[in-house]
């Protein structure tokens, strides 16, 4: 590759990875927490207390949005980890009291010796204090795979700021 060519394509990313966050409406962080019940078919119950981190921007495509998760927690003695990626519908206008929302995404989640990935999906709440901060609630059901199948079900709670 030419240096005119290198120069050209350094420059349309930048561009990209300027403009494509500036055409987006509204960039979040979220932080909370999350109560997590697994139901395994072939093991026992497990309950886990995880913090959880997300990002993400809303009405990237009219009222799509999508996130992204980090989360760490300590369950049965040991300390694991996950990462996740949402598409999300609201249904509500940002800024406004309630806005109700929806979606489907994908998880995966490392700790115990073991990698699993799940398919889950998303209802929630979003309640805007102001314009820049959000009290959010959602129930995550969760359907893994690691070895087996089994469901479970995450309901989450904390703040999202739009900065």
């Amino acid at each position: 590759m030419s240096a005119v060519k290198t120069a050209k394509f350094l420059l349309l990313a930048l561009a990209l990875g300027v403009g494509v966050p500036a055409l987006a409406q509204r960039t979040y962080l979220e932080a909370g927490t999350r109560a997590d019940m697994s139901f395994s078919f072939a093991q026992q119950t497990a309950f886990s207390l995880v913090a959880v981190v997300d990002a993400g921007v809303r009405d990237l495509a009219g009222p799509f949005g999508v996130g992204g998760r980090f989360g760490i927690g300590v369950a049965q003695g040991g300390a694991a980890f996950e990462l996740g990626l949402s598409g999300l519908f609201h249904f509500g206008k940002y800024g406004a009291g309630m806005s109700p929302l929806a979606g489907f995404g994908f998880r995966v989640f490392f700790g115990g010796g073991q990698t699993a990935f799940g398919l889950n999906g998303v209802a929630g709440i979003e309640y805007f204090v102001n314009r820049q901060v959000a009290f959010v609630a959602r129930a995550e059901p969760t359907l893994w795979f690691a070895g087996g199948a089994s469901f479970g079900l995450d309901l989450r709670a904390g703040l999202r700021v739009y900065p």
